[in-house]
């Protein structure tokens, strides 16, 4: 057999059963050899899959980072947060906005047409077993041919990676932060099972700076206490799966009461959000002949109630009660042909939401869509050796929505999404990856109708469309280098892993958000045509089998391609043109105990608030460190710092300036949205594991 193997993930190793049925089951791997201790971690899919995918592992962060936490420190991504720990946290990839990203919990969709984004800061990263990024191309069942990708959170079943069936974790820290976490996941003949628990919270009184609104006057600037900020999140997830098949299923069950704050120009003191969120499935597979039939259901619930008493969210004094319905089931169909592959599927899906006054002061606002979709692809072997396959794929939505005020005619639209990619296994080490499709995003519910208080919907929505596509490389080499050290040890250095990629869209009809003046309030526009295009680059290795270093840069361009002089040109709001991460982990044995350190930065380029420019926000650069050390076999202790210069402030050049003396000001370290961070944190928690 060549080296160059063919195989399906969904005949892959029993561990992997139910997350290959949910994180790119549909894509034809071209794998060179089994992992080893001298690889780069998931080796396999970043040379094999169709897609660009990071995946993430939840033992590489903190015990309370949640999803949006580590998503966001990967290449091309951004998170879009309200300030603090628990805060509300939306994920934009590769510059597109966060309704462009479908979020998926083990393959069910929360956010494709019911929702603009994803609260991915109620999602705890270690209540699962990885997270896969996709950017751009996503494979057809994740949702196709899209501008920013599809998030997937996968549930490990069974036990963990290294072989524990019991987790427990505990810690506190800053800002009055906690978590209690506990984990079991075993194998029972020929099933594996999941169960997590968890609890996270933090007061997130923090102190920030403020100008009082007067830029130019420095006499009254000042720190102030963040209020307001407080967070309380539970959630439980279980689920179940056979070892010799894809047949799993599974509920998660999330709560969390959090203050609304507002951001730093505009404080709120008694807006608060409770949110309820069930999400149940189950998916089994049936061979068919020659053809493997794979079905998955699902149900989401989520319930929520907003209540600003005082009208600080800018929309006037509300109690809100909201509730949505989401459910849906898909059929896909997969036909070996030869040497090739082919898929079909046949995804229907149904949401409904409701938004009451919780006093009955008016009639409640009723909205719905109902949608269908058709997908295909043909995984198509070049040559015997497997060494290029080319995948075009092709995905048909039809969808109606029905608005909440029913003096508006219902909107139907039917929508394609074709793509081309191809991947090619250059050596043993390398591969080259390239896509180019169609896309078509539509409004979602929350965009047309408003949300829980922080967006303003907008009717008058149009589809965004456009053209994409990325090409790049991935080099990771399957042994260990060594270099002669004369009469010392040699060097040793492994883990090598390098990708590079450039993506470009040119959106018309493109969907931003804008803040709507004297309030905390967003609104969703079409801002015309556009055209966005960038470079991304991902390095890693090991040195001495104990230094590992980690880097990331993404390049990003965007301008709005308008008539309208203001806008002609100008960068599309809350995009950074640069980011960059690095970090650096050292392991070793000190006194027979585990132990390891690490430290890291976040660099990101100035960006605007608006879409004439006139509202930048300067750029930052933020450090954290942290440790672990081995208290006794399977107990440990970690200590990390975040923001460790303990930076509140940054330097707002004024262009032009109003006067010689006064070129710059200073302004409050914030997110995009102008929600103020905090200053130096720390957390101290224990992890405990039982085999």
């Amino acid at each position: 057999m060549s080296r160059f193997s063919l195989f399906l993930l969904f005949a892959s190793s029993a561990a992997r059963a139910d997350s290959a049925a949910t994180s790119g089951s549909e894509t034809i791997i071209i794998i060179d050899s089994a992992p080893d201790a001298d690889q780069a971690r998931d080796r396999a899919r970043a040379l094999g899959d169709a897609p660009f995918v990071t995946v993430i592992h939840p033992d590489e962060h903190p015990a309370t980072a949640s999803v949006a936490d580590a998503v966001g420190v990967t290449v091309g991504a951004q998170v879009r947060a309200s300030g603090g720990s628990g805060g509300y946290e939306s994920l934009i990839v590769r510059g597109a906005a966060p309704g462009h990203t479908a979020v998926l919990i083990d393959g069910v969709p929360l956010s494709r047409i019911a929702a603009v984004t994803t609260d991915l800061g109620r999602f705890a990263l270690a209540s699962f077993g990885e997270v896969d990024l996709y950017r751009g191309a996503v494979p057809v069942e994740l949702g196709g041919a899209g501008l920013g990708g599809a998030l997937n959170l996968v549930t490990r079943l069974g036990r963990g990676e290294h072989g524990e069936r019991f987790t427990v974790s505990l810690g506190m820290g800053s800002f009055g932060a906690r978590h209690l976490r506990a984990h079991y996941g075993d194998a029972h003949g020929d099933w594996l099972s999941s169960t997590t628990v968890g609890y996270q919270g933090a007061t997130g009184d923090f102190t920030y700076f403020s100008d009082n609104g007067t830029q130019l006057d420095p006499n009254d600037d000042s720190y102030k206490k963040r209020t307001n900020n407080q967070f309380d999140q539970f959630d439980l997830a279980s689920r179940i799966g056979r070892q010799s098949s894809e047949n799993a299923g599974g509920v998660r069950i999330a709560y969390k009461d959090q203050g609304l704050p507002g951001s730093a120009y505009t404080p709120t003191y008694d807006a608060t959000l409770s949110t309820l969120d069930t999400i149940g499935d189950v998916r089994f597979d049936t061979n068919v002949g020659p053809a493997l039939a794979k079905q998955l259901g699902y149900l989401l619930v989520e319930r929520q109630h907003l209540r600003d008493p005082m009208g600080e969210l800018g929309l006037g004094s509300q109690a809100r009660d909201y509730l949505t319905f989401a459910g849906g089931a898909s059929s896909t169909w997969v036909l070996p042909l030869d040497r090739h592959r082919a898929t079909v599927g046949l995804e229907l899906r149904g949401d409904r939401f409701r938004d009451a006054d919780a006093d009955a002061a008016r009639a409640a606002l009723i909205g719905t869509r109902i949608g269908g979709a058709f997908l295909a692809a043909m995984d198509l072997v070049v040559d015997p050796d497997a060494q290029i396959i080319v995948t075009p794929s092709f995905r048909v939505d039809a969808v109606r929505t029905a608005p909440t005020d029913r003096s508006e005619p219902a909107r139907s639209e039917l929508i394609s999404s074709p793509r081309i990619s191809t991947r090619a296994a250059l050596t043993s080490i390398a591969s080259f990856k390239a896509s180019a499709g169609y896309y078509v995003r539509l409004p979602t519910l929350i965009e047309l109708f408003g949300d829980r208080g922080g967006l303003l919907g907008n009717g008058e929505l149009v589809p965004e469309t456009g053209p994409s596509t990325d090409a790049g490389f991935v080099v990771a080499p399957e042994h260990a280098l060594r270099i002669p050290n004369g009469n010392l040890p040699e060097i040793v250095i492994d883990r090598v892993f390098v990708e590079v990629a450039g993506f470009a869209t040119r959106p018309s009809n493109t969907i931003v958000f804008i803040p709507t003046a004297g309030s905390s309030v967003y609104r969703p526009i079409n801002a015309g045509d556009a055209l966005t295009y960038g470079s991304e680059l991902v390095g890693s290795a090991r040195l001495a089998r104990m230094i590992s270093i980690t880097a990331n840069y993404t390049h990003l361009i965007t301008a709005q391609l308008s008539t309208d002089p203001a806008y002609a040109n100008k960068q599309l709001p809350s995009q950074p043109a640069e980011t960059v991460y690095g970090r650096i982990d050292l392991e070793h044995r000190a006194f027979a105990r585990a132990t390891s350190l690490w430290c890291d930065a976040t660099w990101q380029g100035n960006t605007f608030l608006d879409r004439g420019n006139t509202q930048p926000l300067p750029d930052r650069l933020l450090l954290g460190a942290g440790a672990r050390i081995e208290l006794m076999p399977h107990l440990g202790l970690s200590f990390s710092v975040t923001n460790l210069a303990n930076e509140r402030t940054e330097q707002l050049t004024l262009t032009p300036p109003p006067r010689p003396d006064l070129a710059m000001v200073p302004t409050p370290l914030s997110d995009y949205f102008g929600f103020p961070l905090p200053g130096r944190s720390y957390y101290l928690a224990l992890d405990w594991s039982l085999k």
